[in-house]
């Protein structure tokens, strides 16, 4: 019961002390197939220790007898056999009808309830992982979404900063030109210019009604707030694929130990009691299993067995040493074997996959370094351009430029940053851990 409770919280659960952001993903559609499944998983575990089964049957039987003589030996001279005849019931019945209730209490094996156990736990923590992989890749499917959202909301900003700039580049070169100190050329670059910032402030509405457009697709919550926290796995962190690989090992050793069981002999002790022409109660025991059967059998004619046999008692003793017995066995082995196999490949696999993602997170970082002073130089060139065309000695056109360079390489800083994040989002999805169980 723990086990299913344990399990219930974790499909249910809201993540605490993460951003509001994640709340409304528990209803998330994708979400919904891998929480049922666990639950039902849940509850198997929770249920497949019971170690008592009740089985209730009844039932109803006909038979039509032959017609025979009441008293056969009537024919016989011998006057003794008419008084014989009247001893016994002179009624040969024709047909008979026969009621059975029955009541079967099972007690699972040691053995096999052992087993039942274990593949139950094994189902249920494959279903635990599927859940944790479908919450790590639908999280990371909305912070992607809400990366673009705010590198969206970003690219607007400076491109409406952009449209102010190309505006009054283009009335000082018009009022530079009127004056003769800007040429018929400089003139036309500051309308283009102009041209180009509208569109692209056109291009950046539109980028953002669709980056908000995907995000409403996972929750109506708007992004976390930027910068958001370092995104680190648990160190002891392992793919679910090497997971499932170790139960799939274990779920080959319960195999090994069914069918090693399969050898053993069979034991049976079964006692019935007679309680009277109608009614026997009985138990029965089998050694291999421990398993216990307890009836109760009702019939509605007498049977005058019954009565003169009142306590019935049967042993027996039966070895399953059969080609199938043994064929069993060697193809569990076999599934050892291979499921042995395939755990050490999928640790290999895992091992260089998470190198990669590791790498993969470095070189990003790396990038990130690069665009910021790239950023710094292009604020600094803008800054200095912007104090020449104050001097005159630059053209108004001159500073526009320069804040475009400087825009674009703050767009790219965000980029690289932003993908420095997926890099390590995917690393929790690739070890499926859930980004709201590491945000901090």
């Amino acid at each position: 019961m723990k086990r299913l409770i344990a399990a219930l919280v974790l499909a249910g659960a809201a993540v605490a002390a993460t951003p509001e952001f994640f709340d409304g993903l528990a209803d998330h559609p994708s979400l919904q197939a891998a929480r049922a499944n666990l639950q039902a998983y849940a509850y198997e575990a929770a249920y497949a220790g019971n170690p008592v089964a009740l089985d209730t049957s009844g039932g109803y039987s006909y038979r039509s007898l032959d017609e025979a003589e009441p008293c056969p030996f009537l024919s016989d001279p011998d006057p003794t056999n008419d008084l014989l005849c009247q001893l016994v019931s002179p009624d040969v019945p024709s047909e008979v009808g026969q009621a059975e209730v029955g009541l079967t209490l099972h007690a699972f094996p040691y053995g096999d309830l052992a087993d039942r156990v274990a593949l139950a736990e094994i189902n249920l923590r494959t279903a635990e992982l599927d859940y944790q992989s479908a919450r790590a890749k639908l999280e990371r499917s909305a912070l992607d979404a809400a990366l673009k959202v705010l590198l969206a909301e970003k690219g607007l900003e400076l491109a409406r900063e952009g449209e102010a700039l190309a505006k009054s580049a283009l009335e000082a070169t018009r009022l530079h030109h009127a004056k003769g100190a800007a040429s018929d050329r400089e003139l036309r670059d500051a309308e283009r210019s102009l041209e180009e910032a509208r569109l692209q402030h056109l291009s950046a509405e539109e980028n953002l009604e669709l980056a908000r457009a995907q995000l409403a697709q996972f929750t109506s919550a708007p992004p976390p707030a930027w910068p958001w926290p370092r995104l680190e796995p648990p160190e002891d962190a392992e793919p679910p694929e090497v997971a499932k690989a170790r139960l799939r090992v274990e779920q080959a050793q319960v195999g090994e130990k069914r069918s090693l069981r399969a050898f053993w002999p069979v034991g049976e002790v079964r006692y019935q009691y007679n309680l009277d022409d109608y009614n026997a109660v009985g138990v029965s025991v089998e050694s291999r299993t421990l398993g216990t059967r307890v009836y109760y059998n009702h019939q509605s004619y007498a049977d005058l067995t019954r009565s003169r046999t009142q306590d019935e008692w049967r042993v027996g003793l039966r070895l399953n040493v059969s080609a199938d017995t043994w064929s069993g066995y060697e193809a569990a082995r076999a599934r050892l074997e291979a499921a042995r196999a395939g755990l050490e490949a999928a640790q290999r696999q895992a091992e260089l996959e998470r190198q990669a993602l590791e790498l993969r997170i470095t070189q990003s970082e790396r990038a990130v370094e690069l665009a910021r002073r790239a950023e710094v130089d292009a604020r600094t060139d803008y800054e200095e351009t912007a104090r020449r065309v104050e001097l005159g000695l630059e053209p108004p056109l001159a500073a526009q430029k320069a804040w475009v360079d400087a825009a674009r390489a703050e767009l790219e800083r965000m980029q690289a940053e932003y993908d420095a994040v997926r890099a390590r989002l995917d690393l929790l999805v690739y070890l499926a851990v859930p980004p709201s169980e590491v945000w901090k």
